[in-house]
């Protein structure tokens, strides 16, 4: 059975012996709920993926600019042997009802230029690229060589509107 919840400190190890990421996890753990939210989806109650729901201002100038205030997700995986069977969508739905829950009625993600999967799997689900552009970004992360830098990124923003409780999208303004 796949379900998903918020985080904690006992997901840690099984979240990073699938994914890796313990400065990711960690830091993110850390920073529940007050920042955001680290949700998890657990298969018959081990973890297989995860996405942050960040509620604090974007790291990227555009995004605050154009959509400030907006919740967003970030990160959202799938260990990749599980891919293609829904959970990547049951961790979005939690994700935007989570939102939904806290008051909000859009939500905003961004998606690698390089990433075509996931970016049909946001469009499915009514996600809509907003009229700004690509933006210039990156994240921190240790490298398989053990060191710490800088991975840079070309993203796209995508919106969605959310409905009352339904899931479904509405139109993006």
């Amino acid at each position: 059975m796949f379900t998903v919840r918020p985080a904690t400190a006992d997901h840690l190890d099984g979240l990073v012996a699938l994914l890796g990421q313990r400065e990711f996890f960690t830091v993110h753990l850390s920073r529940s709920p007050n920042d955001g939210v680290l949700l998890v989806g657990l298969l018959d109650g081990q973890p297989v993926g995860d996405v942050w729901v960040s509620f604090s201002p974007a790291p990227e100038a555009e995004v605050n600019q154009h959509l400030s205030g907006l919740p967003m997700l970030v990160h959202l995986e799938v260990v990749s042997v599980l891919r293609g069977r829904g959970y990547g969508t049951a961790l979005i739905r939690a994700a935007e009802d989570l939102v939904r829950s806290r008051g909000h009625s859009r939500v905003v993600l961004g998606v690698g230029v390089t990433n075509p999967d996931a970016r049909r799997l946001y469009e499915r689900l009514g996600y809509v690229e907003w009229p700004h552009g690509h933006i210039a970004t990156g994240y921190h992360a240790i490298g398989d060589d053990g060191v710490r830098r800088w991975f840079p990124e070309t993203i796209t923003m995508l919106v969605k509107a959310l409905t009352a409780g339904s899931g479904n999208p509405s139109p993006v303004r």
